[in-house]
């Protein structure tokens, strides 16, 4: 049972010259249980890749500390996969040598990293690509060989930050399906940061609003909606309550910003 604890978990940068240091998120608690998925929404510079980059290792917090499974998070590790909004591929590697990355430094056989890595290219959609280079694919192709490649190492938690951001629209709604359909199959713990409220909407059991920086958790909504959910959904009066109610939350928070712009 994959259970995250965020406690305290506050961050200051230090102080640059001419300049006081910069306080981007204020104590924040935050339980995540097993098999959540949990969108992190809220306006640029609030500390939401932040915090995510803290749950993964890659920074550290000022205050407070992130437990996952009852141990402390010092450093990153092979039981939280990371997805980032850029393309992070190795480009001397092929797709299904990029997949199998984290395998191959574990030490896993190559009979059993073809295997595993063939069968995220089929779940993904990249049949047919997988002795393609990075290189050759398109944004929405390299986002998916890079969930791919964070799912083959089995980790406990899936992190991603903004990973759909610098994608087009009909790319975009492709790749939420696809992943919202792989997290209805496999029950990943997840966290997911967006800036995006009908992707928020869409693809979490609950919704976390975060507050102009410093940031903080301002709301915490619950999007009960049903599974197996399509991009039909959004039409719905359910869901276009809860966004009217999180485009009031935002608004609000991206005012704060603009005022002291």
């Amino acid at each position: 049972m994959t259970e995250l604890k965020i406690d305290q978990v506050a961050r200051i940068f230090p102080a640059r010259q001419g300049h006081a240091p910069t306080r981007a998120l204020e104590p924040i608690d935050l339980d995540v249980g097993n098999n959540d998925f949990v969108t992190i929404l809220g306006p640029s510079g609030c500390g939401k890749s932040t915090l995510l980059r803290i749950i993964a290792g890659l920074d550290r917090p000022t205050s407070g500390r992130v437990i996952l499974d009852g141990q402390e998070v010092t450093g990153p590790g092979a039981d939280r996969g990371m997805v980032f909004q850029s393309y992070t591929l190795f480009p001397w590697l092929t797709v299904r040598e990029n997949i199998a990355f984290g395998l191959r430094e574990r030490g896993v056989s190559e009979a059993d990293r073809e295997k595993i890595a063939d069968g995220f290219i089929q779940r993904v959609g990249l049949s047919g690509f997988e002795n393609h280079w990075p290189k050759q694919l398109s944004g929405g192709m390299q986002q998916r060989t890079a969930i791919a490649r964070a799912l083959a190492n089995d980790p406990k938690i899936l992190l991603l930050d903004e990973p759909f951001g610098a994608l087009d629209n009909q790319t975009r709604v492709l790749m939420q399906e696809m992943l919202l359909g792989i997290w209805e199959r496999d029950q990943k713990t997840v966290l997911f940061v967006t800036h995006d409220i009908e992707e928020a909407i869409f693809l979490g059991s609950r919704v976390i609003v975060m507050s102009a920086r410093p940031g903080r958790i301002k709301a915490e909504i619950a999007v009960d909606l049903p599974h197996p959910r399509s991009y039909k959904i959004k039409t719905t009066p359910e869901f276009v309550s809860l966004k009217e109610r999180l485009v009031e939350e935002i608004r609000a928070e991206a005012l704060k910003v603009a005022v002291h712009a």
